[in-house]
């Protein structure tokens, strides 16, 4: 089984239910599509738990679905991309899965990175988009159209990338472009996001093995964490940042602001683990 794979109609069921979205025939439109991408970056948070908690992060479908979906809990983008493209698959669109270089907080001088970002292209009538539910830091808040060299609505870019194939998705912000990843337009295998998962989510250079991080948008705004720092950052990008160091006030955020399921036999390690962070 593939994330291509579509749900059952109980699975579809459920999936709407958790994005509180009306059981009903969705179309598989442009308008349709950003109004699944809102409602899955309003109800599916990004986060790392499993990975600081050092637990195996399992990306099958059926896995995936029962921690996001059943599970009340989130996850990183080989989860909620995962989860998505099923989503859209079952609901009639045409998906295929790709992968990116992060260059997102990378020095300019480390020249090259993992394949370590799955993302989706969606091909409508209008044209190809792009899709992502899943990255921690800035965020696609609708399907972005593939057109090279222009700036995008919502400050976004595409630029042809520093390698043959490879194309640069850069964002416009406070300190002007920055670029989020390098990716391809080349269809990938299932089979190869395994391995991709097992580097990111247990190598010591991982930095999913390093910070916490958490992410949701509420009401529009894009609520982030990323250890002791909180932010809420507005469409126009003014950023209001609060740093937090109470392991268990981080921990009462993640529940309640950011809508994460959290276990009360998990709060104890959870807690250790996020005061070795704070290094309190």
């Amino acid at each position: 089984m593939t994330p291509l794979n579509p749900f059952t109609p109980q699975q579809l069921h459920a999936c709407l239910a958790r994005l509180e979205l009306p059981p009903e025939a969705i179309p598989p439109t442009a308008a349709n599509l950003d109004r699944l991408i809102d409602a899955a970056l309003h109800h599916l948070p990004f986060e790392n738990l499993d990975v600081l908690l050092e637990r195996p992060v399992r990306i099958e479908p059926d896995a995936v679905f029962a921690k996001l979906v059943e599970g009340g809990r989130g996850g990183y983008c080989f989860e909620l991309n995962s989860l998505f493209a099923r989503l859209l698959a079952s609901l009639g669109y045409r998906v295929t899965l790709l992968v990116a270089r992060v260059r997102w907080g990378v020095p300019a001088e480390v020249e090259l990175t993992q394949q370590s970002h799955l993302l989706l292209r969606i091909d409508l009538e209008e044209g190809i988009r792009l899709v992502d539910i899943g990255f921690g830091g800035p965020t696609l808040d609708r399907a972005l159209p593939l057109v090279i060299g222009e700036e995008l609505p919502g400050g976004w870019r595409i630029l042809p990338g520093p390698r043959e194939g490879e194309l640069e998705l850069a964002v416009h912000g406070t300190s002007g472009w920055q670029p989020l990843y390098h990716f391809s337009l080349a269809p990938q295998l299932w089979l190869d996001y395994l391995p991709r998962n097992w580097f990111t989510s247990t190598h010591p250079d991982s930095v999913f093995r390093r910070f916490l991080k958490a992410a949701i948008s509420e009401d529009g705004v894009r609520l982030t964490l990323n250890d002791g720092q909180f932010n809420r950052r507005w469409a126009d990008g003014q950023v209001e940042q609060r740093r937090v160091d109470d392991p268990d006030e981080l921990i009462e955020l993640l529940r309640e602001r950011f809508r994460i399921r959290i276990a009360a036999v998990d709060i104890p390690p959870l807690r250790r683990r996020l005061t070795g962070l704070l290094k309190i």
